[in-house]
């Protein structure tokens, strides 16, 4: 299966902001995120959430003049949904970050919907993207099938609050290990279908904790998740630093790299590094984080030409 988005999408942070927050949307674009979430669901007031559409369009732009990509969180409720995907697809926009998903029906739906809009609106069919978050049980038990269900679905989540409170746990450290086990898995379908699995190892709500926050990070990263999101700019570069490969795994791979190339070319299948054995699993691994690592290089200097374009008038 080709990793169209494993292998090539950048997103160690994700900064969610309400989207009637003008101050936060005017400022978006110097945070250095990976991705801005415009949020229309948890941040906004019930009484807000309509009027706040009328936002969206222009808060894209804006938001992304940083180089960030720009995604929307929307309201899955039968009252906001289609008019929440509505008010935000528009050029520019990256992805619809969509919560609370339990069956694969709900992402073909929406995946109609995008389609309908991009044709209406000029945009090339199938460049929004659609992000998920799993939130309850249902979801959780379905999935595998969920990931399954659309080709613009670029990451899976698991939304260790809510999915806390439907099943009746507490987000602590006494019950790690228990919410390890629903983590796993989303990372197992993320992975099983080329798609970026995202989350920390804790909570995202204990923001001011940077060292902890860096921790939960580099935790979830030796697992295989490759992002999270954040609700406070203070935690976007923690973010960017505990999902990325450091100088000493870029190093190491490098030389594993050579020593295995070296050790092929004379016909061998394996060999030694520092007394450990390099067999082709070890090469590949090393090959997949250089190939991050140099993507993780580019973004940032897209983002930063961005921001000093903002800065200089550009």
């Amino acid at each position: 299966m080709e990793n169209k988005y494993l292998d090539n999408l950048i997103r160690r942070s994700r900064l969610i902001m309400p989207a009637n927050n003008k101050k936060f949307i005017d400022k978006a674009y110097a945070r250095n995120a990976d991705a801005i979430v415009l949020d229309l669901e948890d941040s906004v007031a019930d009484s807000e959430k309509v009027a706040t559409r009328e936002l969206i369009k222009e808060s894209i732009s804006i938001a992304g003049k940083g180089g960030s990509d720009v995604l929307v969180r929307v309201n899955h409720t039968n009252e906001l949904l289609n008019g929440d995907v509505e008010a935000a697809v528009w050029p520019g926009l990256s992805g619809i970050y969509f919560p609370k998903v339990e069956s694969k029906h709900q992402v073909i739906e929406m995946d109609q919907l995008i389609t309908k809009l991009e044709e209406k609106r000029g945009i090339p069919v199938g460049t929004i993207t659609i992000g998920i978050l799993i939130e309850s049980i249902k979801g959780y038990m379905n999935v595998h099938e969920i990931a399954k269900a659309s080709e613009r679905i670029d990451s899976l989540t698991l939304g260790a609050e809510d999915f806390a409170l439907d099943t009746g746990m507490e987000v602590s450290p006494d019950t790690f290990e228990a919410l390890l086990i629903p983590r796993m898995q989303i990372l197992f379908a993320a992975r099983e279908n080329g798609i970026l699995p995202l989350g920390l190892m804790g909570s995202l709500t204990t923001y001011n904790d940077l060292n902890g926050f860096l921790e939960s990070a580099q935790l979830a990263y030796k697992h295989g998740f490759l992002g999270a999101s954040c609700i406070h700019p203070q935690n976007v570069e923690v973010l960017n630093k505990g999902f990325s490969p450091s100088v000493e795994d870029v190093d190491h791979a490098k030389r594993v790299i050579d020593v295995f190339e070296f050790a092929a070319s004379e016909g061998k299948a394996a060999t030694k590094l520092d007394g450990q054995m390099i067999d082709t699993p070890h090469y590949e691994i090393a090959k997949r984080l250089l190939k991050r690592s140099v993507a993780i290089e580019k973004f940032e200097l897209k983002k930063k030409q961005a921001r000093e374009m903002v800065i200089n008038g550009g």
